[in-house]
């Protein structure tokens, strides 16, 4: 079920039927009519209970048109790709494949916040240096590219957990890369624009 204590409001003021149907062209297929709000997509979420909506709410969204609104939502930006919610969903819809064609539709109408589009971005960009994650360099990236003081700040918050995860052989100091890189920066371009049509 989703988050009680939520405050977003849907707010049906302006439909965006063009850009809802530009959408639903790079899913592939899925139909978000198929959809009858059951929630146990949002139910399965790890991080509804943070997001604005939630992914139930999303989906109805779309479906009425209110993309400006879901594009600007922190909620596609919240999803972690755990891909519980397509998995659980009775009717087959791919949420996170949603979540994730709303992500690029963000960032290409230049929509997403400055925050989210830079983590994104590096996130990205060191997985395809590395072939995987390297969190070291992904936050010393991220936090160096906020103004002043504030992401000097940001990564002393972080060193904690980053010293506790680092004891424990969760992260390391040093990347480690795949055997062929060059295969999926291959792969990587050819979804990018696939995404981008």
């Amino acid at each position: 079920m989703e988050s009680e204590n939520r405050q977003s409001q849907v707010v049906v003021s302006e439909l965006d039927l063009t850009s809802r149907d530009e959408i639903a062209a790079q899913l592939s297929g899925l139909d978000l009519a198929y959809c009858f709000q059951c929630g146990v997509c949002s139910g399965s979420c790890p991080t509804a209970s943070r997001m604005e909506y939630g992914p139930r709410r999303i989906v109805h969204m779309l479906r009425l048109g209110l993309v400006d609104q879901v594009l600007r939502s922190r909620d596609v930006w919240m999803c972690v790709s755990c891909f519980s919610c397509s998995a659980r969903c009775p009717q087959g819809i791919e949420i996170a494949d949603v979540m994730s064609v709303l992500r690029n539709t963000a960032l290409a109408k230049g929509v997403a916040k400055d925050e989210e589009a830079v983590f994104s971005r590096t996130f990205v960009d060191v997985v395809q240096r590395y072939g995987r994650m390297f969190e070291m360099e992904a936050l010393l990236r991220y936090y160096a590219s906020k103004p002043g003081l504030s992401g000097l700040a940001g990564l002393v918050r972080q060193a904690e957990l980053g010293i506790r995860m680092f004891r424990k052989g969760k992260i390391s100091l040093r990347p480690e890369r795949i055997d062929d890189l060059e295969d999926l920066r291959r792969i990587v371009a050819h979804v990018s624009r696939g995404e981008r049509r």
